[in-house]
């Protein structure tokens, strides 16, 4: 299930058990008098069920969501598990009362706004939280099975430090630049090695983030790419001092760099070229004398 799926989700649980409160305080005349005490205690009523469906219904989402991921919490994804969790016996205590002991049912609103506190502290740390941060983040657009998609760079940005630090170093993530097809294949190669890893979401999230700040835009030459593209690929056959100490022509360059790709054709792809080329001619390139 999605994010924004489960947020809305636990942001429904707290407007429903708002309402149920509302409507106890009222039937019990903490707000004012009504003079139609039967419809209020059966909406209140409807409310709590609607509350509790919803609740046992996210806690089993939230549980299969936290088996399945091998990566440790979070001290705020410990928290909001816990505040989850402490919610369950509250509820029980709740009903006990309502069933069992009609003594202390004037005490119900007590309980009721102790449930609603602990319900307001777990939806913030998790849903609140969430909603904070997507409006504030950015997006990329990406193609996906045919259909545009939206991507939410700082979720995949979360994603890649949680989950590609268990198999390897960040800088080995870091240290790279690549297309998006580049990022896919390299994100695919990573995940056929643990398909528990990343589910399709993430797959999709970790990409964008990727492409976003570590890809390769065929619309824009950038010197500082083409360096880093130099640094990252070409001490693999020589030494960069190689490279720093010639002088050639950009034609030169340019046979240059295909000549090693045809060492190596996995060496650098068309926009790899395309961004090395783009370097060497402005910053390596010998001028050609004036006339």
């Amino acid at each position: 299930m999605r994010p924004i799926t489960t947020s809305l989700l636990a942001l429904s649980l707290l407007i429903i058990g708002i309402v149920a409160v509302t409507l106890i305080l009222i039937l019990l005349g903490r707000i004012k008098a009504t003079q139609h005490p039967g419809f209020f205690r059966w909406a209140h009523r409807i409310a709590g069920y609607i509350f509790i469906i919803l609740y046992l219904f996210i806690c089993v989402t939230m549980f299969q969501k936290f088996t399945s991921n091998s990566v440790a919490l979070s001290a705020k994804d410990a928290i909001h598990a816990y505040l989850g969790i402490v919610i369950f016996p509250m509820l029980i205590v709740k009903i006990c009362v309502v069933r069992l002991f009609k003594k202390y049912y004037l005490r119900l609103p007590i309980y009721g706004m102790i449930i609603m506190i602990a319900v307001f502290m777990t939806v913030t740390l998790s849903a609140g939280y969430f909603m904070l941060s997507t409006a504030r983040s950015q997006y990329i657009i990406l193609s996906e099975k045919g259909r545009l998609v939206k991507v939410n760079v700082n979720i995949g940005r979360k994603i890649v430090q949680q989950k590609c630090s268990t198999c390897h170093s960040l800088e080995r993530v870091f240290s790279y630049v690549k297309t998006e097809s580049g990022w896919r294949d390299y994100v695919s190669r990573m995940r056929a090695k643990d398909q528990a890893i990343l589910n399709d979401q993430e797959t999709v999230e970790a990409v964008g983030y990727l492409v976003k700040n570590l890809g390769i835009d065929d619309t824009k030459m950038d010197v500082q790419l083409g360096m880093k593209i130099i640094l990252e690929k070409c001490h693999k056959c020589h030494t960069l001092e190689r490279i720093f100490t010639f002088k050639k022509t950009q034609a030169e360059w340019a046979q240059t760099v295909e000549l090693m790709r045809s060492f190596d054709p996995h060496l650098l792809n068309n926009s790899e070229a395309r961004q090395v080329n783009y370097y060497l001619s402005k910053i390596l390139a010998k001028q050609k004398p004036e006339s």
